[in-house]
């Protein structure tokens, strides 16, 4: 009866976190149009009045150098809260994986300092080691653009299969198997002289350290479960940072060129790196937002319900594969929306 509770448990938790992945899918799909020609238009605009400051940098380097450092920060703050996939990784993964905020923090600053410098690496090496047009930058800037894409679907598929086999475990019957029977002989000079060695508490301690394979009791075998999942997280960490920031800024790009184009480079590069610190602090924001919301919400589950942790466990992992397929929608419907000729944003 346990079990097949359980059971049921688990496909009404199936079922409705496939319900909530067509209904989101749905509601991007529709409302992605529009929010792409917005971000363009708006995008117009700032990279207009960047280039405006760089020129005004040329008589006045101080001045206008602050108000460019000033506003970079200041854009990348707005800009990395409109549509874009960096804030919806982090977020999403934040929101379905158990995270410390120091480690979330970390996260958010390398990735934003990575696009930074993906972006001055990209510009400087071609415009100086290659003497290259922009239209020879653009094109190698797509390129990396639409690699991140493929790092996102490639980070949800790896999130997918963990949280399956996590999925697979939890449900699955665990059985016992008894490979051989040894029987238990003494002789009468051992049981006289020393006492049985089941019934030494050394022995006791030892029984319950044992080491065995396929027994199915529970006991270590190969590694730990948190060692496991250091590595794993590790892995997804890498990730989430190679698909984030191997993504130059566009934002970074247009005022590098725009600097150089004026004999200003230098703060084309200041503003590059000002824009991923107001990233930064936008993204850090949210992820804390993200971890507050979602500590809120295990208290109040823990204080409403009566059952045991296993159920919530198993929601838990259901919704980590929900959070490795909205992953993969948005890398696909990133990666096709390049095709339409439409400037990605963030």
């Amino acid at each position: 009866m346990k079990l097949s509770r359980t059971m049921k448990t688990s496909w009404l938790i199936a079922v409705i976190s496939l319900l909530v992945l067509i209904i989101g899918a749905y509601q991007v799909w529709l409302i992605w149009p529009s929010l792409v020609l917005s971000a363009i238009e708006w995008q117009r605009e700032v990279n207009a009045e960047l280039a405006d400051l760089l020129y005004s940098a040329q008589s006045e380097p101080l001045v206008s150098g602050g108000y460019l450092v000033g506003f970079s920060f200041l854009y990348g703050m707005l800009h990395s809260l409109g549509p874009g996939h960096g804030k919806v990784i982090v977020s999403t993964y934040l929101a379905t994986h158990p995270a410390k905020v120091r480690a979330s923090l970390m996260l958010t600053i390398i990735s934003a300092i990575c696009q930074a410098l993906v972006a001055i690496l990209l510009v400087s090496v071609l415009i100086w080691g290659f003497n290259a047009s922009m239209r020879v930058v653009n094109e190698k800037a797509a390129t990396f653009v639409a690699l991140s894409f493929v790092l996102v679907v490639v980070l949800g598929l790896l999130i997918c299969w963990k949280a399956s086999k996590q999925i697979y475990r939890a449900i699955r019957v665990p059985k016992l198997k008894v490979k051989t029977l040894t029987p238990i002989t003494a002789s009468p000079m051992m049981s006289m002289n020393a006492p049985s060695s089941l019934l030494m508490p050394q022995s006791a301690v030892h029984a319950a350290d044992h080491s065995h394979d396929e027994c199915g009791c529970g006991h270590q075998h190969v590694a730990g479960a948190d060692e496991i999942n250091q590595a794993s997280t590790l892995r997804e960490y890498v990730g989430i940072v190679a698909s984030i920031g191997i993504r130059p800024c566009t934002g970074a790009i247009m005022a590098l060129l725009f600097a150089n184009m004026v004999g200003t480079y230098w703060l084309g590069v200041m503003s590059a790196l000002a824009m991923a610190g107001g990233t930064a602090l936008t993204t850090s924001i949210i992820a804390i937002l993200t971890l507050t919301s979602k500590k809120i919400v295990k208290r109040y589950l823990a204080a409403t319900s009566s059952d045991k942790t296993a159920p919530w466990q198993l929601a838990g992992y259901y919704v980590q594969l929900f959070g490795g397929l909205l992953l993969i929608a948005i890398g696909l419907l990133l990666f096709s929306s390049q095709d339409t000729g439409m400037s990605q944003v963030f």
